[in-house]
Parts: C-alpha cells; sequence; structure tokens
C-alpha cells in the first residue's frame, strides 16, 4: 500500500491553497478530486470543447480560480494530483479507499486535509420534487460549466448573496428572470453591516454591481418573501409566493401566483461532513455555519491528530476564508513535517489569520441576516415527501417523534429516512430542524446527526471488485 505524507480531499479554493502552501515549503503533497477539473463549485472551469471568450461575464470568481490554479500548475512536480477520484471510505491505520479509473485502490496518509466542500440546503415544500425544481448549485453549475440555460422564466428564491451572483450568471447567459425572492433583509442588520464591510471592499463593490445589473435588466428584487408551494400537472407551471414575517412565516393575505417554468432554490449550503464523520472527528452543531461542523483547533486540525477539515466542508463561510484556512492548514502540515521552522510558519500563519479575521468579521453578520428561520421548515405539509430516496413523509417523521424519538438515527431505523443513495444528504438536514423545532427546549449538544457508511457515495460493485493495492 502506498503512503503518502500529506494528502488533501477535494479540489477547491481550499484544497488548492493548501497544497500550493505546504508544496512550496517541500512537503509532497497528493490531491484527490472528484471532478474532472480542479476548481470545486465556485472556480468551477469550463468542460472541454468550451472556450472562453470573455471571462468577465463568467464573473470575478472564475477570474480569481484562474490565479490560483496558475499556482498550483507552477508547483506540478511537487503536487501528485489526481482528478475523477471519488473517496468513499476511511478507515483504521489511517487508510482511505478511492475509486479511480475503473478501480478502487487505497492509500495510507501520514496528514489528511479534507476539504470537501458544502451543497444546497435541501427545502422541502409541497411541490419540491416537481421536474422544474432546481438547487441553486445545480443550476449554476448547467449555466457555468455546460452553458445551458435551467428553464424559459426563472423565480429564484432563497436568501444570501449567492443569489445574486446566480443571477447575474443567468442574465449573462441570455436568460429570463421572473423575480429574485430573498426571505432575509438587511434593515435590521445595517450598523454591524457597515462594521462587517469595512476592510472588505471588495464585496461591498461585487454586490453592487450585482445589483446594478440586476435592476438593468429590470427583474424585480423582492426581500422578505419566499416560494410557499410549486404546482403543476407533471411539470413546474407557477409558484405561489408570499411576503414573510421576522420568522419567515408567511403574512395573512400575502399569497399570489407566478406563472414560471422554472425554480431555483438557494437557501445556503450545508457543510459535506461525511468523511469527518468516518474519520471520528468530534462534530458541533452551528445553523449559522451550516449545521454540524468539525470541531477544529486555530491551525485547522480536528479532534483527531493530523487530519485538518477546511472551507465550506467545515462550516460554510465562502471561497475567500477556505482560502485563508487552506493556507494555514498547509503551513501547519509542512512545519509539523519539520520541511518548515516554527518561526518562519509562524509568521506565515499570523498574516493568514488576519486575513480570516477580518473576512470572518463580514461573514459573521451575512450569518445573521441569512441564517434559516423557523418558518422555512413549516413548509412541508403532511404529504410533503421529505426523504426523495425511501420517499418518507412529513407525517411518518412526525408520528415517530410523537411516539417518543428524539435522535435521527432513531427514526431513521423506524422509517428508513437516509438509508437511500445519498445517505442523508437530501433529508438529513431538514430531519435535524424538524426534531430541533419539535424539542425547543433541547440544547444544540445533545442533537445527532445521521452517521454515514462506506462508501459514502454510489461505487459500482465492477469497481470495488476491480481493487487495486495502491493508489
Amino acid at each position: 500500500m502506498k503512503e503518502s505524507e500529506f494528502v488533501i480531499i477535494g479540489g477547491g479554493p481550499g484544497g488548492i491553497a493548501a497544497a500550493i502552501a505546504s508544496a512550496r515549503a517541500g512537503v509532497k503533497v497528493t490531491l484527490l478530486d472528484e471532478n474532472e477539473r480542479l476548481g470545486g463549485q465556485i472556480y468551477r472551469q469550463l468542460e472541454k470543447g468550451f472556450k472562453v471568450t470573455d471571462s468577465n461575464l463568467l464573473g470575478m470568481d472564475y477570474v480569481k480560480g484562474l490565479e490560483l490554479l496558475g499556482q498550483f500548475s507552477a508547483l506540478g512536480d511537487k503536487i501528485r494530483y489526481l482528478n475523477n477520484a471519488t473517496v468513499w471510505g476511511i478507515f483504521k491505520e489511517r487508510t482511505l479507499a478511492f475509486a479511480h479509473e475503473g478501480a478502487s485502490s487505497t492509500l495510507r496518509f501520514k496528514n489528511l486535509l479534507l476539504a470537501t466542500g458544502a451543497y444546497d440546503r435541501p427545502v422541502p415544500f409541497p411541490g419540491w420534487t416537481l421536474p422544474g425544481v432546481f438547487t441553486a448549485g445545480g443550476a449554476q453549475n448547467l449555466v457555468k460549466t455546460q452553458r445551458v440555460l435551467p428553464g424559459a422564466k426563472i423565480l429564484l428564491a432563497g436568501t444570501g448573496p449567492l443569489q445574486l451572483v446566480l443571477a447575474n450568471q443567468i442574465l449573462n447567459a441570455g436568460g429570463k428572470i421572473a423575480a429574485i425572492l430573498e426571505a432575509g433583509t438587511i434593515s435590521k442588520y445595517w450598523l454591524e453591516g457597515l462594521a462587517g464591510i469595512w476592510g472588505n471592499w471588495d464585496y461591498l463593490n461585487q454586490g453592487w454591481r450585482y445589483l446594478r445589473s440586476i435592476q438593468k435588466a429590470g427583474v424585480p428584487l423582492l426581500r422578505r418573501h419566499a416560494i410557499l408551494e410549486a404546482r403543476g400537472d407533471g411539470q413546474l407551471e407557477e409558484a405561489l409566493i408570499a411576503r414573510l414575517d421576522k420568522n419567515w412565516r408567511p403574512r395573512p393575505n400575502t399569497m399570489r401566483t407566478v406563472k414560471v417554468d422554472t425554480i431555483c432554490l438557494g437557501y445556503g449550503l450545508v457543510p459535506s461532513i461525511e468523511l469527518t464523520l468516518l474519520a471520528e472527528c468530534e462534530h458541533q452543531y452551528d445553523l449559522g455555519l451550516g449545521g454540524f461542523i468539525p470541531v477544529r483547533s486555530d491551525n485547522m486540525e480536528t479532534t483527531v491528530p493530523g487530519i485538518y477539515a477546511v472551507g465550506d466542508g467545515a462550516g460554510v463561510a465562502g471561497s475567500k476564508i477556505a482560502v485563508e484556512e487552506g493556507r494555514i492548514a498547509g503551513v501547519s502540515v509542512a512545519r509539523d513535517l519539520g520541511c518548515i521552522s516554527d518561526g518562519a510558519a509562524g509568521m506565515l500563519i499570523k498574516n493568514f489569520q488576519k486575513c480570516l479575521d477580518k473576512l470572518n468579521r463580514f461573514r459573521k453578520v451575512l450569518d445573521k441576516i441569512s441564517v434559516p428561520r423557523a418558518g422555512l421548515y413549516e413548509l412541508a405539509k403532511d404529504d410533503t415527501v421529505i426523504c426523495r430516496c425511501e420517499e418518507v413523509t412529513l407525517k411518518e417523521i412526525r408520528a415517530a417523534l410523537t411516539d417518543g424519538l428524539t435522535q435521527a438515527k432513531d427514526i431513521k431505523r423506524m422509517t428508513r429516512m437516509g438509508m437511500g443513495s445519498c445517505q442523508g444528504r437530501m433529508c438529513g438536514p431538514t430531519l435535524i430542524e424538524i426534531i430541533r423545532h419539535h424539542q425547543p427546549n433541547a440544547s444544540f449538544q445533545e442533537l445527532e446527526s445521521l452517521l454515514p457508511r462506506p462508501t459514502i457515495k454510489p461505487i459500482a460493485l465492477g469497481v470495488l471488485a476491480s481493487s487495486k493495492p495502491g493508489g
């Protein structure tokens, strides 16, 4: 079995930054990325066969990504990069398993960094399983990499700045947006927002550009609004929307319908923690950062020595924070391996931490605006499917709670919720919030997540049978 002194899982901003920082210090790095090309979701590059004629149309994130990818390529002799490599398990004796080139391989590591990213927060409501209802990330992937519009008349619903990013990408691709529904409001937090934005002027400039582009296109931006129901006969035809109160519950007499063929839902992101759970890292619940996240030290090390976690997979905070966290972790690993002195590492980490503190100041304000409120999890009705894999409805979950079950794992055993191929990615975050609101006096420490099992992602039996002894 092959061994690497530093293995990185994930080729997004955090993983790339960690690889660059550690390789520059002389560490031999192996980076495993399940995608065809580096960049993750935020720095996602166009697929082969597409050519960029104007990078500005793809946004500032694309341009920033090119800069980071250039630094990565320059260190190619020190970084072993495997694309299309899906890590499906972490086991004892610091060993991981991954599928690559039609076979399954194992790899032993001295140090491991998990930069697994995040995925769109699922929000069940009547009609959310209709064709034509997308997550914001799915729609963004279509527009960014395939140059395909998700529909002809699009409604965006959710909260946070990613809605503005997606709206601009759709408009730049020639799409038509009926409206943008923003559940949150900045009016209550404008003073904190000013303090948070100080020194983060690029956020302000970028946000202003996005807003101006939306206004020029004549797209209505409706604050304190959300979608309540998607309707259609086998295909989305209209959406029922309403104005919200401070808890994101619909205000009486504000409901109306909008004729659309596509809905893009963007209620924030959920960290992908399957691998940190398999690695037996300690976790805590922080809804502002997306839900369950691994507990980390200042140098991004988890409670398991030698295993680090950075980026949205360790707490949803955005690509810039992921980059700084990746740099801190990369330098920390290099120091622990003796590739860089304590003094030199300390100076670098101090500078990265200074940038991180500035970015986190603004991020905390955004969290207050966009953190999901109780009304979001009251949209589903008794017959609304919560677990799409096993077709478990809200009524079945409520029955389990009424029977006295208080933990997700127990509800899973009773209803089969979370036993499908996604292993609870789609239903798990909603289940936790349903449990939390059913027991309003319970503390966050009492909550437990659904536990994944290898393989954490679907892997063909033929791939597992064609195992290789080393990576």
